[in-house]
C-alpha cells in the first residue's frame, strides 16, 4: 500500500458528502465506438501502470493499493460512482453516450494537466482503430515506450525549494462576497450551462483591452455580480486556478497539482475603464504567480497536508479538511479554470469541441473554460438552479459585442464517490 501527499486534501474531501470529481467531455464528429474506446483504454493503459490504484480505509485514513481489475467503459450518459463496483474500484472511468466519451476521475489522482498525457494516448488509439488510418501526434507517449517516473513523482515527499522573501506575501481579505447570502439563489443541485464565444472576438477584446481570457472572463463576472449587488461591503474575489508543477520540480507528474490566484475587485476598480481593469488584473496573476510567492503558497499546502495526515483518524482528517475548504470559500465569490488551447494533433479533426465539467460543490459558481475550433468552450456550473447570475453574464457578453451559442443546460453529471 501507499500514502499519498501532494494529494492529501483531494482524497480527504472524497466523503460522503463532498466528491471534488470530475467529468471531462470529449465531443467527437461523429458516434463513438464503443468496442474501440475499448480497446483503445486496453492498449493505454498498459503505459499507464501506475494509474491503477484503488482506494482502501480504515479508522486512520485512507490509502491506495494496486488495482489489477480492468478500467470501465461503459455506455451510459448518466453520472459515474467512481472507487466501488459500477468502476472496478478504479478511481477513473470512460462512458461514452452518442457522440461524447465521457473521462469521470476523482480530482485526487489528477488535475487536468496530470491526466493529459493519458488522455493523448488514449485519443491516438482510438481515432486509429475507429478511423483505420495513422495518426500523428507530437509527443504522446505510445504504448512500449519507457516509464519516466517522473511522471507519478510526488513532490511533498521531498524536501520544497528554498523560498526567499524577496516579494511581500499578499493579504487577501477573509471575507469574499458570497452569492447564496445575498438573497437571489438557495443551494440545491447542482445545474450547468455550456456556452461558446467567438475566439476571433475574444481575442481580439484581450488585444485591444490589455486582457487575457482569465481575465476578460473574470470581470464580466464581476461586472455582473457588482450590479445585482452594488452596495454589497464584501469584496468580489475571482479564485483563478493555477498550476504550480514548474516551482517544485514535477513538470511531468500525474499528481493534483493546483492552486488559486486570489483576484480581488477592489471597490477603486469599479470606475476604471475595462482596459485598466485588465491591467490591474493581469498585475496581480503575474504577482500571485511569481515562482517566489507560488512558492510560498505550496509550502502552505505542504504544511496543511503534512498536518492532516499526522492527524490520528479518518473523521479527524475529514473534519480537518472540511474546515479548510469552509476558509477557501469564505474568501471566494467564483472561481474560473482556463486550461489553455489543446491539440491532440491529427485526430483534431475528429474532435467537436472539450468541455471540463465538475461539480462547484460549495464554490458557487465555477467556470470551466477551454479552446477548440475557432471557440471559447464555458461550462457554467452552479450550486443552484436559478439563473440570476448566469443571466447577467450572458448580458455583460452582449454588451461587449461578444457572439456566443447556449449549446445546452443540465443537472450536474460528475460521478460521485463510493467505498464498498
Amino acid at each position: 500500500m501507499q500514502n499519498f501527499f501532494c494529494d492529501t486534501l483531494d482524497y480527504y474531501c472524497l466523503n460522503e458528502h463532498i466528491s471534488k470529481s470530475f467529468r471531462y467531455i470529449v465531443h467527437m464528429k461523429d458516434e463513438v465506438d464503443g468496442k474501440a474506446l475499448r480497446d483503445a483504454l486496453d492498449i493505454t493503459m498498459t503505459r499507464y501502470p501506475y494509474l491503477k490504484k484503488r482506494i482502501v480505509a480504515d479508522g486512520k485514513g485512507y490509502m491506495l493499493e494496486d488495482n489489477d481489475l480492468p478500467l470501465v467503459v461503459k455506455e451510459s450518459d448518466k453520472p459515474m460512482t467512481l472507487c466501488g463496483s459500477e468502476s472496478n474500484y478504479h478511481l477513473f472511468a470512460l462512458t461514452y453516450f452518442g457522440k461524447d466519451i465521457f473521462f469521470n476521475n476523482v480530482h485526487a489522482i489528477f488535475d487536468g494537466r496530470g491526466r493529459g498525457p493519458m488522455l493523448h494516448t488514449l485519443m491516438y488509439y482510438y481515432c486509429k482503430m475507429r478511423y483505420g488510418g495513422e495518426e500523428e501526434m507530437p509527443e504522446v507517449w505510445l504504448a512500449g515506450t519507457p516509464v519516466d517516473p517522473a511522471e507519478y513523482f510526488d513532490p511533498f515527499t521531498v524536501p520544497l525549494p528554498e523560498t526567499d522573501d524577496l516579494l511581500p506575501k499578499p493579504e487577501i481579505p477573509a471575507k469574499a462576497l458570497r452569492l447564496e447570502e445575498q438573497g437571489l439563489v438557495v443551494r440545491s443541485r447542482q445545474y450547468l450551462h455550456y456556452i461558446r464565444i467567438n475566439e476571433n472576438q475574444l481575442m481580439s477584446l484581450c488585444k485591444s483591452s490589455d486582457g487575457t481570457p482569465n481575465t476578460i472572463l473574470s470581470l464580466l463576472m464581476c461586472h455582473a455580480i457588482d450590479k445585482l449587488h452594488p452596495d454589497a461591503q464584501e469584496p468580489i474575489i475571482a479564485q483563478v486556478y493555477c498550476d504550480y508543477r514548474h516551482v517544485v520540480g514535477a513538470e511531468k507528474s500525474h499528481h493534483n497539482m493546483v492552486t488559486t490566484l486570489p483576484l480581488v475587485y477592489e471597490h477603486s476598480m469599479k470606475g476604471m475603464s475595462l482596459e485598466k481593469q485588465n491591467t490591474a488584473m493581469r498585475g496581480d496573476i503575474l504577482y500571485l504567480s511569481d515562482p517566489s510567492i507560488l512558492l510560498h503558497t505550496v509550502t502552505g499546502i505542504k504544511a496543511a497536508c503534512d498536518a492532516v495526515n499526522g492527524l490520528p483518524t479518518l473523521q479527524a482528517k475529514f473534519d480537518a479538511v472540511a474546515q479548510g475548504m469552509g476558509a477557501f470559500f469564505n474568501q471566494t465569490t467564483f472561481a474560473i479554470s482556463y486550461s489553455g488551447k489543446k491539440s491532440f494533433g491529427t485526430c483534431d479533426k475528429h474532435i467537436e469541441a472539450l468541455f471540463p465539467a465538475g461539480e462547484p460543490i460549495g464554490i458557487g459558481i465555477l467556470m470551466e473554460v477551454t479552446a477548440a475550433d475557432g471557440w471559447f468552450y464555458v461550462v457554467f456550473m452552479q450550486d443552484w438552479r436559478e439563473d440570476v447570475y448566469f443571466n447577467a453574464f450572458l448580458k455583460e457578453i452582449v454588451g461587449l459585442g461578444l457572439d456566443f451559442d447556449l449549446l445546452y443546460s443540465s443537472e450536474a453529471k460528475a460521478p460521485s464517490f463510493s467505498l464498498e
